[in-house]
């Protein structure tokens, strides 16, 4: 059997094992202490339904029935009389949860606020990326080295 041949059979395996990833990957956090370290979660409807919780706690005009079929990382940090509030997690992307207004307990007194949605940046990563894992490489070139030394 030619390179060719060997090439053609090593690419076909190579694409068979090609992963395709459409879940978004994300930073996962609730309190201070927690946020030091944030988990990496993948986002789920589960996690989702969990900062739509969170933002009723801390926000007026959520609706708890909101949802979406694409999900983005999300963040927020609120400093106020009321406490030092962290949390990092999943969001549905048609839930605009960094314009809804703070509940009153946050508002009285100075209010420090920082907050994003994103896909595409710091844990965030774009939907349909294709990855494949080292192991998988490596297994690659080793069935490429053995058919081209059985074959030639």
């Amino acid at each position: 059997m030619n390179s060719s041949k060997v090439l053609l059979i090593v690419g076909l395996i190579a694409i068979s094992c090609v992963t395709f990833s459409y879940a978004i990957k994300c930073y996962s956090c609730n309190t201070k202490d927690s946020c030091k370290s944030p988990k990496k979660v993948e986002c789920t409807t589960s996690l989702a339904n969990q900062t739509s919780t969170y933002l009723d706690i801390h926000h007026t005009g959520v609706n708890l029935n909101q949802t979406s079929p694409y999900l983005q990382c999300f963040y927020e940090n609120i400093k106020s009389n009321y406490g030092d509030v962290r949390y990092k997690g999943c969001v549905y992307s048609t839930i605009n949860a960094c314009e809804l207004p703070l509940r009153p307990a946050h508002n009285s007194g100075s209010v420090t606020r920082s907050c994003g949605k994103c896909d595409n940046k710091n844990y965030c990563n774009p939907a349909g990326r294709a990855n494949i894992g080292a192991v998988v490489m490596v297994a690659i070139v080793l069935v490429g080295l053995v058919g081209r030394s059985i074959w030639v």
